[in-house]
């Protein structure tokens, strides 16, 4: 199986709920198409792009790099006529209105998807309805899959290892002086990658105990996909004020971590509070159609869409899914 193997394969559009005004408001709306692009580069190509700064421009989720992506942003106080002249390779903005309020985190629904899986030998019945474990993917963790790693460097406060993963540039040994240059969305971003690591495990243990169940192998972790519905229930987002989990408090006792680690002092505008994750959701309604495959000689093609609610991945329903080919 195939995936992701023309960009055009892996089509990602962003359902928000826009409160748009044809007046001219602090906040433009756009409508971004990214190819090729990271979220968080595009955002940064964007700003420099019209000369301001990061923070002031507004967006509600990550896409990922190797797909065609739309999602919403919000830009402040940069006039319309220098935002339309704005020519990134791989990108393209369409104006959709203004507002008065910034696009944050919390305004995504969820996306919809159009996927193609390719390199198939078999035409195979699927599920319309499947329950999904809602563990976090490997894009989660960066293209070099240690987005995790300079998490956890930032918790042991072991500072220097954060700008030697990063890349960044320190003098007179101002390790948190050169971390502290860096986004904070994006720094909050790294913690929040360790913590999805953690989350990740948590749920691995918790469901092997299921015996209807298979693996699949990542290159973090292996992962275990159950063959029954199983009762839905909530597992921590590990933080300072967690309360205690037998199963979660074993794998951070491995991982040489603490509760209080996530207290970073040196640089406390990356507290965050704890929170919760559901271990399933119900991904209803998936279409899908058959076809010859023109890429790959002789093999079949899969069409897939369906939608997925924020926070959810799709090629982690592919990976469930994939255990029917």
């Amino acid at each position: 199986m195939k995936i992701k193997q023309i960009p055009e394969d892996f089509i990602v559009n962003e359902e928000i709920e826009l409160k748009l005004s044809k007046d001219h408001l602090n906040y433009s709306v756009w409508k971004l198409t990214k190819k090729d692009w990271e979220s968080f580069k595009i955002i940064s190509a964007v700003a420099q792009s019209l000369k301001t700064k990061n923070k002031f421009i507004g967006f509600a989720g990550n896409k990922d790099r190797n797909a065609v992506t739309t999602k919403y942003i919000s830009i402040y106080l940069v006039p319309k006529t220098r935002i339309e002249k704005v020519n990134i390779k791989g990108a393209k903005l369409e104006f959709m209105g203004y507002s008065v309020n910034r696009i944050n985190l919390g305004d995504l629904k969820g996306n919809s998807f159009d996927i193609v899986l390719r390199d198939l030998d078999k035409k195979v019945e699927l599920p319309k309805d499947i329950q999904l474990e809602n563990y976090f993917d490997e894009q989660r963790f960066g293209n070099k899959g240690n987005t995790h790693l300079v998490g956890k460097a930032l918790l042991k406060r072991d500072f220097k290892e954060v700008c030697k993963l990063l890349g960044f540039e320190v003098n007179n040994n101002d390790y948190v002086g050169a971390i502290r240059k860096e986004q904070r969305r994006l720094l909050r971003f790294y913690i929040s990658s360790y913590q999805s690591f953690l989350w990740n495990k948590t749920l691995c243990r918790t469901l092997i105990k299921y015996k209807e169940h298979h693996k699949f192998k990542t290159a973090l972790e292996e992962l275990i996909f159950t063959t029954t519905n199983v009762k839905n229930f909530k597992v921590p987002i590990v933080n300072f004020d967690t309360e205690d989990n037998e199963i979660l408090d074993k794998i951070m006792k491995e991982e040489n971590i603490s509760k209080n680690d996530f207290i970073i002092k040196e640089i406390p505008e990356l507290i965050t509070q704890s929170s919760e994750r559901s271990a399933f959701i119900d991904v209803k309604g998936i279409k899908y159609k058959w076809g010859n495959d023109k890429l790959n000689k002789g093999k079949l093609k899969l069409e897939l869409s369906f939608f997925l609610p924020k926070g959810a991945y799709a090629t982690m329903l592919i990976k469930k899914l994939s255990c029917y080919f």
